[in-house]
């Protein structure tokens, strides 16, 4: 009897530790969640508005500590699929997690990560390293070009090239100036 009441008790605040991580909600509800790191350095992250798209969506939820911008491509994601949102504070909140994709009730299916896999480390696998990931949406050289759609086609569409006009106005490459400075 006292073991099973023990048992009952460790469960009891493992799940609430766990809703302490994931902005107030149970793990087996989290569709996709982002890192606050995530959220401030990189992009949009296809995958939480593929979530939110998702029919179990039920709320988004995000840390109120991050800048509204870097949130409101998710919050308008959120209203377009007709899902609730939320910004939450709370200093019971524990961890780095700045967003999740919740479902109303327990997925059949629970991940045993539900953190979508940070951009940069596409990049930095296929060995082209964080400067890369940094740089996308900008006009870069045609080697550094060359390098990304040989280890990262499907990142090929982030970058553009550096033509005659703007080396003729002084762009440079970014990675590459960064690159010589090491």
């Amino acid at each position: 009897m006292h073991n099973e009441l023990e048992e009952r008790k460790k469960q009891f605040l493992k799940t609430q530790n766990e809703k302490s991580l994931y902005l107030g909600e149970y793990k087996e509800r989290v569709i996709a969640a982002l890192k606050k790191d995530q959220i401030l350095e990189d992009d949009v992250y296809q995958e939480i508005i593929d979530a939110i798209n998702t029919k179990e969506a039920y709320i988004l939820k995000m840390s109120r500590d991050l800048e509204l911008k870097k949130l409101k491509p998710y919050i308008e994601a959120a209203e377009k699929a007709n899902i609730k949102y939320q910004l939450v504070d709370g200093i019971s909140y524990i961890g780095d997690i700045g967003l999740i994709v919740a479902a109303k009730d327990a997925l059949d299916e629970i991940k045993e990560n539900v953190v979508i896999r940070d951009m940069d480390q596409d990049f930095i696998d296929a060995g082209l390293g964080e400067v890369f990931s940094k740089n996308r949406g900008k006009k870069i050289c045609l080697d550094c070009y060359e390098e990304v759609e040989e280890k990262l086609p499907q990142y090929l569409d982030e970058f553009k090239k550096i033509n005659f006009l703007d080396k003729l106005i002084g762009i440079k490459c970014p990675i590459c100036k960064i690159k010589n400075k090491k």
